[in-house]
């Protein structure tokens, strides 16, 4: 945990690492395969300098990786660690979620679809133990092995005691 976290929360410290805009656009784009700064600042309209300074974010916190490459001037390129990949079942939950309640069905600007049978993926859902759909309303939320006292008391405020 780094000292930017000032409790212990898994959405806190995620949106931390990655709740600007331009680290998502970012993101977005290394999944789709960019990894030079041409390509990303192309594709997301982003400054010189911003993309600097959030590729630098993200090599730093581990989610891209700068790896050397010589080819028409560029020294290096950007690719996803393997905790930048697992940002795929977010990132294609987000995009889902605004495919569905900002376009709406039949506007889509992107379709995902499997390339091995050109059909759309399905929506990502929510599954228990058993690969049942499960939705917050069936979830309890207890305190973790690293919950501190204000977590702890924090889910005690909405969560009947266990």
């Amino acid at each position: 945990m780094t000292k930017s976290h000032k409790h212990r929360c898994s959405i806190a410290a995620a949106l931390n690492l990655l709740g600007d805009r331009w680290t998502l656009l970012i993101v977005r784009e290394a999944l789709y395969g960019a990894d030079r700064f041409g390509q990303f600042q192309r594709n997301t309209g982003i400054s010189k300098n911003l993309l600097t300074d959030r590729l630098n974010h993200l090599v730093a916190n581990g989610i891209l990786e700068r790896v050397a490459f010589a080819d028409r001037g560029t020294s290096h390129v950007y690719r996803l660690t393997k905790s930048g990949r697992a940002l795929e079942t977010l990132m294609v939950a987000l995009q889902q979620w605004a495919d569905q309640f900002v376009y709406g069905e039949g506007k889509e600007p992107v379709l995902l679809c499997d390339k091995a049978n050109d059909l759309p993926v399905p929506r990502v859902e929510l599954k228990n133990a058993f690969g049942d759909t499960i939705s917050f309303d069936n979830m309890d939320f207890k305190p973790g092995p690293g919950a501190d006292k204000h977590t702890r008391r924090r889910l005690s405020d909405i969560v009947p005691p266990l």
